[in-house]
């Protein structure tokens, strides 16, 4: 299917990273290597929350199929994997096995970091595509232009970073920093901004030139890692790389981004409490999540699982879904 939404006349794929931890036969995988990772990897690349499965995919692909019906094939990476519900031969949906793309020495694998090294090497993946997590949804009708220029370049995403703290944060604001370094170095530009954490849009060309001509041993490297290290590379850094080359165009987003009146409608904004993203975080640790819906209004959402959510909190955040996407899509049996 070829998009045609305000000139954009190219199709535009989608990519899923997928497990399900109630596997057995993948736990047990997970179990015998996870105390050799534990000696070498900080605790937050080892915690569960990285793969607890919320039922999130189900719930994403009806948001496609409500909200961003232009979606051209959908592709989900998996681990000898597939969802029970999931349409076998559904003409949209291809499932992507781990030793299709990365290195066999590398499997198994546990590093979403690693898996996105490879994403490229998708043999049919369109040109034109859009990686997502399994709890990324969209939250309103959307079209092409979210992502893409008519031109074809791909809209990149950033927001508000604090590269000073960010030392003393977590390792995956520490990847952040580097990465941001290592395309200053690379291009003279630095980009201080965070990824904004939710559907992202690139070249199929411009990853490969990337992970193929920059740092390709520390590529290669990541492609081996089984579970999340602090040396990894992380896609984020094509998706600098792409800004600062002028490949991409840049759009800052936060709670404002979207609220139309320039300083007078921000002001009114910021006095009613009553915002307008084009994306957001929705971490199951919050008590409300309808009422941070409403507060943001986001084009699409983030449904975070995190080490701080408890078993209740999931299941809270399991029924917020299928209380906002309940019309099952053909993707489902």
């Amino acid at each position: 299917m070829i998009t045609a939404y305000e000139n954009i006349t190219f199709p535009i794929d989608l990519v899923y990273l997928w497990v399900d931890d109630t596997d057995e036969a993948w736990s047990t995988k997970r179990k015998l290597y996870r105390p050799a990772a534990q000696r070498t990897n900080s605790a937050d690349a080892v915690s569960t929350a990285r793969w607890r499965n919320n039922d999130e995919l189900r719930y994403s692909l009806r948001s496609v199929e409500m909200y961003a019906p232009w979606v051209n094939h959908i592709y989900i990476i998996t681990d000898n994997q597939r969802p029970s519900w999931l349409v076998a031969d559904h003409p949209k949906v291809t499932i992507v096995d781990h030793k299709d793309i990365l290195p066999a020495e590398a499997l198994p694998v546990f590093n979403s970091q690693a898996i996105e090294s490879c994403i490229h090497k998708i043999e049919a993946l369109s040109e034109h595509f859009i990686v997502a997590n399994d709890d990324t949804l969209f939250a309103q009708p959307v079209e092409p232009t979210l992502f893409f220029q008519p031109d074809g370049r791909p809209i990149v995403r950033l927001m508000r970073f604090n590269r000073r703290k960010a030392l003393r944060r977590g390792m995956y604001h520490r990847t952040v920093r580097r990465m941001q370094d290592l395309v200053r170095i690379d291009t003279g530009v630095l980009i201080p901004l965070a990824p904004h954490h939710n559907l992202d849009a690139y070249r199929k060309s411009d990853f490969a030139h990337c992970v193929e001509c920059h740092y390709p041993d520390l590529w290669a490297e990541t492609s081996t890692q089984r579970f999340r290290n602090e040396e990894d590379m992380q896609r984020c850094f094509v998706s600098y790389w792409m800004v600062a080359t002028g490949a991409a165009t840049m759009r800052k987003v936060g709670r404002y981004n979207r609220v139309e009146g320039g300083i007078i409608g921000r002001m009114k904004a910021f006095l009613k409490g009553s915002f307008a993203n084009d994306s957001r975080v929705i971490s199951a640790n919050l008590p409300d999540y309808e009422k941070a819906m409403r507060k943001y209004n986001p084009l699409m959402i983030c449904a975070n699982d995190n080490e701080r959510a408890t078993d209740d909190d999931c299941a809270r955040l399991r029924e917020f879904l299928r209380a906002r996407y309940g019309e099952k899509s053909s993707f489902e049996v």
